[in-house]
C-alpha cells in the first residue's frame, strides 16, 4: 500500500511532527510513504497551517483536495466546539465542516473530538489515539539550574498553553512554603508569531516574585535530560483538544499534574494512574505542594502500554480503499 502524507507547515510544528510520526508507524505496518501515484492520500488539517483565517484555510484545503489523489483521509487537529457561540467558534465550526465534506474519511485523536465532529456534521469519524512518543535515550544533556524544584511546562510557548497558570499556582504554593514560590520553567521556545509572549511571561512572573526561565529549543539529548530532571511536570491548558505535551511526559515515565479538561479526563479514565488530576486551581496547588515534598509521585515505574496507532491507521486505509473500489464499480 502506498500513502501520500500531506501536512504543510514548518517541520517543528506539532501537527507536522504528528503526521511524520504516523507515517513512520504506518511504514512499519506495510504502508509505504510516497509522492508518486499513491493508493490514497492522508492529510492533516488545522486551520493555522492552511491559512491566516479559518475561511482561507478551509478554502485552500478544498482547493487542494479537489486535486489530491483519492481516496482522501483527513486527520483533524484542534477541533472546534460546535456549541461555541462566539464569532470565531462559529467560523471555525463552519470551516471544519467544509473540510469534512471535502474528504472521504475523517480521523480524530480523542473521543471528545469525535463527539464534536458528529454534532457538527452528523458524520461518525474514526478515533485513533495520538501516538505515544518513543522513550528518550539516556545520553548526556545539560539541565537549567533549579529544574529539579521547578514546575515545568513542556513544549512551544503560545497563549493558553498554561504558562500563566503555572506561574499563578507557583505563587499560591509559595505562600505556604518557607523559601518562597518554586520556579517555573518553560521547556521549549515560542511558536511562530508569539515571540513577544516570552517577555510578557517574564514580567508576569516577576510581578508575582516567581522565578521564571525559558530553555529555548531543546535538542533530543537536552529534552531527555530536562524531562527526567523536572521537579513537577504540569499540563495546565485545560481546553486543549488533544495534547502531545501530555503524552511526551508519559513517554518519559513522568506522571504530570493536569488541570481538568476533556482530554485529560479522557486519558485519566482510559489509562488509570498515569496522571495526577486536579479539578480546581486549589487542587492543582495542593498537588504541586505534595509533588515537591514527595517527588516519587510524579514518576511512572514503566513506559505506558499504548494502542498500536500504526496498525489502526493501516486498517482504516484498507477499509477506505475497499469502500472506494466498491463505489467505483
Amino acid at each position: 500500500m502506498r500513502v501520500h502524507t500531506y501536512a504543510p507547515g514548518p517541520a517543528g510544528h506539532g501537527v507536522v511532527r504528528h503526521a511524520r510520526s504516523v507515517a513512520r508507524l504506518c511504514a512499519s505496518r506495510g504502508a509505504r510513504e510516497t509522492d508518486h501515484e499513491p493508493d490514497l492520500t492522508h492529510a492533516h488539517f488545522t486551520d493555522a497551517l492552511f491559512g491566516p483565517t479559518i475561511e482561507e484555510a478551509a478554502r485552500d484545503y478544498r482547493s487542494w483536495a479537489a486535486r489530491a489523489r483519492r481516496p482522501l483521509v483527513v486527520t483533524l487537529h484542534d477541533v472546534p466546539d460546535p456549541a461555541g457561540r462566539g464569532r470565531r467558534d462559529v467560523a471555525r465550526s463552519a470551516g471544519y465542516a467544509a473540510v469534512v465534506a471535502a474528504s472521504d474519511a475523517v480521523v480524530v485523536s480523542a473521543e471528545h473530538e469525535a463527539r464534536k465532529i458528529t454534532r457538527l456534521t452528523g458524520a461518525a469519524p474514526h478515533h485513533i489515539d495520538l501516538p505515544l512518543p518513543a522513550e528518550p535515550g539516556h545520553g548526556p544533556g545539560d539541565v537549567p539550574d533549579g529544574v529539579t524544584s521547578s514546575l515545568v511546562v513542556l513544549g512551544y510557548l503560545y497563549p493558553g498553553k498554561g504558562h500563566r497558570e503555572a506561574i499563578e499556582v507557583a505563587e499560591v504554593v509559595g505562600r505556604r512554603r518557607p523559601g518562597g514560590p518554586p520556579g517555573v520553567l518553560a521547556a521549549g521556545t515560542a511558536s511562530a508569531g508569539h515571540r513577544d509572549l516570552e517577555d510578557e511571561l517574564r514580567e508576569y512572573a516577576e510581578a508575582r516574585r516567581v522565578p521564571f526561565a525559558i530553555t529555548g529549543h531543546l535538542s533530543d539529548s537536552r529534552f531527555a535530560a530536562v524531562t527526567r530532571a523536572a521537579g513537577v511536570p504540569v499540563v495546565l491548558n485545560s481546553e486543549v483538544s488533544a495534547s502531545g505535551s501530555l503524552l511526551s511526559w508519559l513517554s518519559c515515565r513522568r506522571r504530570p499534574i493536569t488541570s481538568a479538561g476533556p482530554y485529560s479526563r479522557e486519558i485519566g479514565r482510559r489509562y488509570p494512574g498515569h496522571l495526577l488530576p486536579a479539578e480546581t486551581r486549589a487542587e492543582v496547588a495542593d498537588q504541586v505542594a505534595r509533588a515537591l515534598d514527595e517527588p516519587h509521585l510524579t514518576r511512572l515505574p514503566y513506559y505506558p502500554r499504548w494502542r498500536d496507532v500504526g496498525a489502526e491507521h493501516v486498517a482504516l486505509y484498507r477499509s477506505v480503499l475497499a469502500r472506494s473500489r466498491v463505489l467505483s464499480c
